[in-house]
Parts: C-alpha cells; structure tokens; sequence
C-alpha cells in the first residue's frame, strides 16, 4: 500500500514559521523559465517531481515563530526535513531525491546545531490503475495533459506495483501536485515516530493485471 504525504496543519506543528532570510529569487526564476517536460505547459514547482539544481536552492532557514521545525515543516512551498527523515528515505531509495543543506537559525540569527534538508521528491510515473480507483479522467481525448480528478463519494485509488517499483516517494503524471509514499517508507517513518506530516490517503498497491 501507499499514501499521499501532506502537511500537519494541526495545533502543535501550524504555530511554527519560518522564512528564508535571504529570499528565494534564483528558485522562483528556475520555476518560472522551467517546464516539467518538453512540449509540456505545465510550469516546474516544488511538488511536480521534477530534479532542481542545488545552485538555485536557497542555504538559509531562519525560525520566526513556533517550537519547531520538527521532522516536516513547510517554508512556503518548500519543504524543510530533519536529518532523521532524510535518513529513512534513502534508506529505502538511496540517491533518487533531492536533500540540500541549510543552516537553522532561531529569531536571534544563533545557529541551531541540528542539520536540517530542504527535501524535493524526485520521480513523475503514471502507475494509477484507474478501473480499480474513484477518480475521473478529465481532458482525456482533448490534451495530452489530461489528469485525474477526485469523485464523489469514497476515497478508492489502486497504484501498479510494477511501475512504483523500488521508489519511497513519487509524483504521478495523472494526478500531479501529490507527494505519495511507499508503504516500506510510512512503516520506517512511523517506527522512528517523525511528526510534522500526516498520511493522507490510503492507497493500494496492486501487481499489474
């Protein structure tokens, strides 16, 4: 099985803020000139699973308000993770994603001593098997750019095994702006008890029929 990985926006992870104290203009410029594939208008962001050159990442985090960050905390559209969250990911799928450094500091401009990532998922497949899920296609037939959409009713989403293959987290082609996560990843998240995101949505992962 799988999940789709998002934000805690609850009472003890929403109170953090942060900022990059420098600002972000070089990764604002690179998403703004970059597509996520050729032919494609679809315009790269943080979340479409496409590589972002570590020259255009901003290196500074700096902590507003809050008691965090804990292992997951949004910077505006990035995403900040410990070095424990790093760990478990390329434990299970060593050197597919992004992880660039930054250097924490408090409201006072100190330092903090524990390493944190700016964390981007790396991977853009196509594995929903959509007669085994509650979506609905939309745009199929008119673009090529045609995606998913949630139905009324019940969460069902079905994902093929055979396309997911070894990967802890992807993107997927039909149902974009999504971070999913492999059971084997949600397992080693869950034993070392990280905080800071929620599983989403359950989804199934099932052999190719």
């Amino acid at each position: 099985m799988a999940f789709i990985l998002g934000s805690d926006y609850g009472p003890r992870h929403s109170g953090t803020r942060l900022e990059f104290p420098d600002g972000n203009a070089a990764l604002r410029a690179f998403f703004d000139k970059t597509y996520i594939q050729a032919g494609s208008i679809a315009k790269a962001s943080w979340v479409s699973g496409i590589p972002i050159p570590p020259e255009v990442v901003p290196t500074r985090v700096r902590v507003l308000s809050g008691k965090g960050p804990y292992d997951w905390a949004d910077v505006g559209t990035s995403i900040l993770v410990s070095a424990l969250f790093k760990d478990c990911v390329e434990s299970v799928d060593a050197g597919r994603h992004g992880f660039f450094p930054v250097t924490l500091e408090d409201k006072a401009g100190a330092i903090r001593p524990k390493p944190y990532y700016l964390f981007n998922v790396v991977g853009r497949i196509d594995s929903i098997i959509e007669a085994q899920s509650n979506l609905n296609a939309v745009g199929r037939g008119l673009i090529d750019a045609w995606g998913y959409e949630r139905r009324v009713g019940p969460w069902h989403c079905a994902l093929n095994q055979t396309v997911i293959g070894d990967r802890a987290c992807w993107t997927e082609i039909r149902y974009p702006r999504r971070w999913f996560v492999s059971d084997r990843l949600a397992h080693s998240l869950k034993k070392e008890r990280l905080s800071g995101f929620t599983f989403n949505e359950y989804c199934a992962e099932r052999p190719a029929t």
